[in-house]
């Protein structure tokens, strides 16, 4: 038996002897029935006609009004996420669903629903707050960082809310879900017991509470107790459910690889606040040579990086690559992706599902292969920077960033990753830049070193 059905199993064994012990201190089998008659008040119930009707009707609401509250609360959510406009806009909406009694609202539908729309209807309205709050928060929750990664390296806005944004919302919004469906499960009960459709449990429910047939009404409330657990062990099993990538057909990223490049810089200025980073910067990167920038700490190289990568657009000035290139960046700090393994990590960055033997070759290569199903998790930070260079590398952009690869790396590692980096980018030759404080030397490429103005 596994460890973690023993506190389930005492909890319900708990239970029984609680509801035991009040049985008999009440004394009352008609008000308050023993373990025994409540059983077989349940097994009763199984024989009865219509049974399976009354619980098939009561499922299929649920799935009808959770269907419908879902769509509305993710798409609305969604909008919201990325309009401060929408989420203003949906705002009183939430706050008015939220603050009226669900009675007061259930009591006004019974004139305008039939009896079988009407839980759907309950269902619906107490779902869907908190359904478009999970999605909301899921999606707020998202890691900007993880966002500007998948638009460095070319990703479409479709597939970074796809292999981004939901993912990251994923555990959020499914714990939304767990919780709407616990609430508007009860709701159609209750929408059930008062508009009295032909089958039901909650038609079941008031049938017997009219007969003052407690057992059955006890009876018919375990039975619904036990398939919103069922229900909640759904959602709990699927949460646990791995995230693979799956590559977006149609995307190319490696057009023209040959063709000469350069990248101009012209009278940069870039402050954060009142701290100037670059005044007047001016310079031109070429792929004749790889472009080392040996700067002290905190003089703008990362910064630089980032603009010329396009995540940073606020600064003045000009930055002008000579054509239409695609970009690889190394990170410095860590920009993988958590839910996904290694492997995918790095095929994330990659054009074509026939790149596989070269992903291979690299983790290879990087003494990284042991690690390839593994999660960035379960990484040293140094294992992580390797990771984040091989995605780099294959990509095989037309530009190739690189901060800080060698960082946590041990002189061996160093050597090996340096002669990796040298052997790879010999045979597409991106325009390299290199922020870096070692003296990096390559067998095929041209070191030429840069020490940024301190301003």
């Amino acid at each position: 038996m596994k460890k973690s059905l023993v506190p389930t199993l005492l909890s319900i064994v708990v239970l029984m002897l609680i509801w035991e012990t009040m049985a008999l201190f009440i004394g009352y089998p008609a008000i308050f029935p023993d373990l025994k008659s409540l059983f077989a008040g349940v097994i009763h119930i199984f024989g009865t006609q219509g049974f399976y009707s009354a619980i098939g009707a009561t499922i299929l609401r649920g799935i009808a009004g959770f269907s419908l509250a879902f769509v509305a609360a993710f798409s609305l959510a969604t909008l919201s996420g990325f309009s401060g406009f929408w989420r203003a806009f949906f705002h009183p909406w939430l706050v008015v669903l939220r603050s009226v009694p669900v009675i007061s609202v259930t009591l006004i539908a019974l004139l305008w629903f039939r009896p079988d729309n009407l839980p759907v209807f309950i269902a619906l309205i107490t779902m869907f707050p908190i359904l478009y709050q999970a999605t909301l928060n899921g999606l707020e929750h998202t890691d900007p960082k993880l966002v500007e990664m998948a638009q460095v390296f070319g990703k479409s806005k479709t597939e970074i809310f796809v292999c981004i944004y939901l993912p990251s919302a994923r555990n959020i919004i499914f714990g939304g879900i767990g919780t709407a469906m616990g609430f508007g499960w009860r709701a159609i009960i209750i929408g059930e017991v008062l508009a009295q459709p032909i089958h039901g449990i909650g038609t079941g429910m008031k049938q017997a509470q009219a007969y003052i047939n407690i057992p059955e009404v006890i009876s018919w409330t375990v039975i619904a107790i036990t398939i919103s657990y069922l229900f909640d062990f759904l959602i709990k099993k699927l949460i646990k459910i791995p995230i693979h990538y799956r590559k977006q057909s149609g995307v190319v990223r490696n057009l023209h690889l040959n063709t000469s490049k350069k990248i101009s810089i012209s009278n940069l200025v870039k402050n954060f606040g009142e701290k100037v980073i670059f005044s007047g910067l001016t310079d031109t990167f070429s792929d004749t040579e790889v472009s080392c920038i040996k700067s002290p700490s905190g003089t703008g190289k990362t910064t630089l990086l980032r603009i010329i990568s396009g995540i940073d657009k606020s600064y003045q000035g000009l930055v002008l690559p000579s054509g239409k290139f695609t970009v690889a960046y190394s990170f410095q700090d860590n920009r993988l992706i958590p839910w996904l393994n290694i492997r995918d990590n790095i095929r994330f960055a990659t054009n074509t599902k026939t790149e596989e033997d070269k992903i291979t070759y690299l983790l290879g290569a990087a003494g990284m292969q042991e690690f390839a199903n593994k999660y960035p998790a379960e990484l040293s930070g140094g294992q992580q920077q390797r990771v984040e260079l091989i995605r780099a590398l294959a990509a095989q952009s037309h530009v190739l960033l690189l901060d800080e690869p060698l960082n946590g790396l041990d002189e061996a590692v160093k050597n090996q990753i340096v002669e990796l980096i040298d052997n790879q980018t010999m045979e597409y030759k991106p325009l390299i830049i290199w922020a870096t404080h070692e003296n990096i030397r390559m067998k095929n490429a041209t070191i030429r070193e840069i020490l940024l103005p301190q301003a």
